[in-house]
């Protein structure tokens, strides 16, 4: 009976050791877990009843789909170089009919994302026929469609990286570049160490010309990565950024790469260094080698009219540029340069002003394309896609506060529309920065003027003159100045003292300022005559003369000199506006 009690004993013993035990040491798993309940007090008073600090994972969390593989694996394929995405495929070791079907979509992952972003680079793993049940395997079918998939729920960063994809299949909308741009910062936000992610954030601010913002991304990449996509890349946008000594030294680990087509995408690449370097030259070398190789590489028939243009040769520029509209004559960088054409070569702002407007059109935030229209803005005095040039500077300007040209054109637009204030904040800054400017010289001196600030202008004007007496510019800034500041009958003096030694535009120049300074009309109109002598095209002498006779109603006389005004200034549309009301009143 004693042994009996004692074998019983024993038994309720184990039992209870076996009931309390941890589950992994007994080699069974819970399949529940129910956490204790503490009492806890509300501000109110009130007890609630809540879990122990031993928490269930959160049901808005869901689980992994690649939860089972290996993170270290994952990962590789998240960092996306073509070196790490062949480690993780390597590390798959596993013939098809022991795999499961995470890791087959895994191995299809990684073999979209060599193909579709590494295309110097081969395949070297074997992949196999997945569903496209997956978010995953959706969002690259849908990539092969040129679709910005928005379905999948962006739970990882394969998940919300891979739909971006897209942007690299060609004519994609504009609103599918910026679902782009948003899911590949997002999946840097998960990953920021991926090179693939940090290769197509580059990729994407560079061709949208914003290569400042393109440049920390690619070098993130090209740190992560050597591969020849990536020294292309990083290459050009370090060009672009002024610095082509590191864009060469980049380029010199092109030559160790194996794949076929680098000794083309090489020569392409040194080709923009030479271009952006100044060495026109030796970009058009580079760049006819290339046409040789392939001669319908339309992206570089419109690089070739673009030296062309960079080198005033308007003929053969125009040639090539109809070449490229049979295919494609909605490219920004072609309308960009058919735009300058027209300007620079053609002198027809109309036909300029119709081409950037259907640029900006296509193109709304491209800031080439806004720096024309700003510029023909500020030749013709008149709106183009219904701004100013001020307007239009405007929109760079909040993109890129220091935009030299932008700064420029703004100035001329507020010079244009009187509004002296305005124009004087950015002229005082930017004859800070270019003391040497003439042209800004010149224009700080007015805007100062119209303020009344006589003092500045002179101390502005002096400063330049003493420095540079023989520009021709400086010295009518110089005598501008002069003739607001001091007395008339100092004025007279310092122009009579420089008529003798002054060449023919400066002594039109100062005949036509000292007819301001003449007492009567007849020495006015003396001075006016004089000035033409020694320059016929002086615009300035031609407008005051239309003024004194439009003022004495002598409308006839008036429209003669205001014609030839216009003549000289085809593209001012105000000149051209009083003209027209002249015409008007004539009749």
């Amino acid at each position: 009976m004693t042994a009996l009690l004692l074998i019983l004993t024993l038994s309720l013993t184990a039992c209870a050791s076996t009931e309390s035990s941890d589950p992994q040491e007994t080699g069974h798993t819970k399949t529940s877990y129910e956490a204790p309940v503490v009492s806890e007090k509300t501000e109110e008073g009130e007890t609630n009843q809540t879990a122990d600090a031993i928490k269930l994972p959160s049901a808005s969390k869901p689980k992994s789909y690649f939860a089972k593989i290996n993170d270290e694996i994952v990962k590789k394929v998240e960092i996306g170089s073509p070196a790490s995405l062949t480690e993780a495929m390597n590390s798959i070791h596993k013939s098809e009919a022991d795999l499961t079907q995470n890791e087959k979509v895994l191995i299809y992952i990684a073999s979209e994302m060599m193909r579709i972003l590494w295309s110097s680079q081969k395949v070297s793993w074997t992949t196999y026929s997945v569903s496209d049940e997956t978010p995953y395997t959706g969002a690259l079918k849908s990539v092969k469609n040129g679709i910005y998939d928005t379905s999948t729920g962006n739970t990882d960063f394969l998940s919300t990286f891979l739909p971006s994809l897209v942007y690299l299949t060609p004519n994609i909308t504009a609103n599918v570049q910026a679902q782009c741009e948003q899911g590949i910062l997002a999946s840097l936000k998960i990953n920021p160490d991926s090179v693939a992610a940090n290769y197509l954030a580059g990729l994407y601010y560079e061709r949208k010309t914003e290569y400042v913002k393109a440049e920390p991304y690619l070098k993130k990449a090209y740190d992560g990565s050597d591969t020849i996509e990536i020294i292309l890349e990083y290459a050009k946008v370090l060009s672009k950024n002024g610095k082509s000594s590191l864009a060469e030294e980049v380029m010199k680990k092109a030559g160790s790469s194996n794949a076929s087509n680098t000794s083309l995408a090489v020569l392409k690449q040194n080709a923009y260094i030479a271009f952006e370097k100044g060495d026109y030259t030796a970009a058009e070398e580079a760049v006819a080698r290339v046409l040789q190789q392939t001669p319908n590489d339309l992206e570089f028939v419109l690089f070739r009219a673009r030296i062309f243009i960079e080198k005033n040769d308007y003929i053969h520029a125009v040639s090539l540029l109809d070449m490229y509209a049979r295919q494609n004559d909605t490219n920004i960088d072609y309308l960009i340069l058919r735009a300058r054409v027209q300007l620079d070569w053609s002198k027809n702002t109309n036909a300029a002003t119709e081409t950037i407007e259907k640029a900006m059109q296509l193109y709304p935030d491209n800031v080439d394309a806004l720096l024309i229209a700003a510029r023909i803005s500020s030749m013709t005095d008149g709106p183009v896609a219904g701004k100013y040039a001020d307007e239009l500077a405007a929109i760079v300007l909040e993109k890129s506060p220091s935009n030299n040209d932008a700064l420029i054109y703004a100035l001329d637009g507020l010079v244009q529309r009187e509004n002296w204030q305005e124009a004087y904040n950015i002229s005082s800054g930017l004859v800070k920065k270019q003391p040497d400017n003439e042209n800004l010289i010149l224009k700080h001196v007015t805007v100062c003027l119209k303020l009344g600030r006589k003092t500045e202008a002179m101390e502005v004007a002096q400063r330049a003159y003493n420095s540079n007496s023989s520009n021709e510019t400086i010295t009518q800034a110089y005598i501008l100045a002069s003739t607001q500041v001091l007395s008339r009958d100092e004025s007279i003096k310092l122009i009579d003292s420089m008529l003798p030694n002054a060449s023919s535009k400066i002594k039109s120049y100062l005949y036509y300022r000292r007819s301001f300074l003449e007492r009567s009309e007849e020495t006015a109109l003396a001075d006016l005559r004089s000035s033409l002598i020694a320059n016929p095209r002086n615009s300035d002498a031609l407008f005051r003369l239309y003024e004194i006779y439009y003022d004495k109603k002598d409308y006839r006389k008036a429209q003669y000199y205001l014609k030839q005004v216009v003549a000289i200034n085809p593209n001012d549309s105000s000149v051209r506006k009083l003209n027209e009301a002249l015409t008007q009143l004539i009749q």
